[in-house]
């Protein structure tokens, strides 16, 4: 049997990772206490919660997270870490398979293996032809458990190697409480998922434009071939919240007998973005609109830097120039209960001035955020440039350029 190149590299990689997580695995299930302070849990994913992050609206699902979608901060958490019926919000992660290892403009072949899937479909029939594109999007509006099999089968040869990589995948970005058995999530006993994994999985996802872009369009006409004959057909999305709820555009729903009423939402306002997740719910609109809400109502996202942004000067010795301007190596940006806003503090740490020569982009000092007297977030600041040591030859040069460019400015026009 053929093996596509890609996926050999994923068996690889998932073997790697396989050794790596009986080691992590224990470390990454160390959870902080509610406090008062913004913690951190030890191990890999690294997952910032926010003070008092088990507190906020109270909502039916059994289960239920809420984070801020540049950050990944928790905000709000409820057994965000048992492990639950995913349903099909397992979808997530098959249309992000799809997306980085397809081409959209192929051409999938429908099988019988993924016509006669059973539960939610896009009715489609042994033979026809359509779009990767069309096949992701129509997948993800209309939650077809036939469409998953046709994406398995035509980016992995098979479901089989296709649950590997989605297993993969799920380690590789932090989603360490998941485990997968079928592309689609109808209910299997090896397969769960965590409100917490869902989410990292949604906003890995939505740093895809075209992820982004399929799950918050309401909806949407594919086209299918069979033969000479050619269908279109009008898809609308299930996430009812697109309509209902300012500022949504994502992710999916989820239903089954086990799991029950799941949704994976997102919503954006400002420039702000939060994920939520709700598991089992008995009411899964209401309770992801008091989260989101929640999170637009009592947070604010505070900006300290950007990277490449000059947020000071310093002083070089023996330099060309007295000093040299420090930017940020990397955004810092934090989002805080608004009635909280009034600890946060930010402070400038500069090293011992250096010597010159300095190089671009090396390291002196540190912009440091801190949340009730308390470190919570940094940024390195790095050279914005580089710095020559200052020689009499270099310093006569360039007293020099200096005299040529004031005479030229005082130059009278001609």
């Amino acid at each position: 049997m053929f093996v596509p190149r890609r996926v050999l590299v994923y068996w690889f990689v998932g073997f790697v990772l396989a050794l790596a997580g009986v080691v992590s695995l224990g470390k990454a299930c160390i959870l902080p206490a509610t406090a008062r302070l913004y913690t951190r849990t030890s191990g890999y994913p690294e997952v910032v919660y926010a003070p008092y992050y088990t507190e906020g609206p109270w909502v039916t699902a059994e289960s239920a997270v809420l984070i801020e979608s540049t950050t990944g901060t928790v905000l709000y958490g409820k057994n965000e870490h048992v492990r639950m019926h995913p349903a099909s919000t397992t979808k997530i992660m098959t249309a992000i398979l799809a997306i980085e290892l397809g081409d959209m403009g192929s051409e999938v072949v429908v099988s019988g293996n993924a016509a006669g899937v059973p539960g939610s479909s896009l009715w489609l029939r042994k033979g026809q032809r359509l779009r990767l594109d069309d096949l992701v999007r129509g997948t993800m509006l209309r939650s077809g458990n036939d469409g998953c099999i046709a994406i398995a089968e035509h980016i992995a040869g098979s479901v089989p190697n296709f649950v590997r990589m989605m297993n993969i995948k799920a380690q590789k970005i932090g989603a360490l409480r998941t485990r997968f058995a079928n592309p689609h999530g109808l209910t299997e006993p090896n397969h769960y998922s965590t409100a917490f994994d869902l989410a990292v999985m949604a906003r890995y996802g939505l740093q895809y434009p075209l992820f982004a872009d399929i799950v918050s369009t309401r909806e949407a006409e594919i086209e299918l071939a069979r033969g000479e004959a050619q269908e279109w057909r009008k898809l609308a999305n299930t996430n009812a919240l697109l309509w209902s709820f300012e500022g949504a555009d994502g992710v999916k729903t989820g239903t089954t007998a086990a799991a029950g009423y799941c949704l994976v939402a997102s919503a954006t306002r400002g420039g702000v973005q939060f994920i939520s997740v709700v598991l089992d719910s008995g009411a899964r609109w209401a309770d992801s609109a008091k989260l989101l809400d929640y999170g637009f109502n009592h947070h604010r996202v505070m900006t300290f830097a950007s990277e490449g942004q000059v947020v000071t000067r310093t002083r070089v010795k023996e330099g060309m120039d007295r000093e040299i301007d420090l930017a940020a190596e990397n955004d810092l940006r934090i989002i805080v209960r608004k009635d909280l806003a009034h600890l946060i503090e930010e402070r400038i740490l500069i090293d011992e001035a250096p010597y010159a020569p300095v190089r671009r982009g090396e390291t002196l000092g540190r912009l440091v955020v801190l949340f009730d007297k308390d470190e919570m977030a940094s940024v390195d600041l790095v050279a914005a440039t580089g710095m020559p040591r200052r020689t009499l030859p270099r310093a006569f040069l360039e007293n020099l350029k200096g005299i040529v460019r004031r005479a030229g400015r005082r130059s009278p026009a001609r």
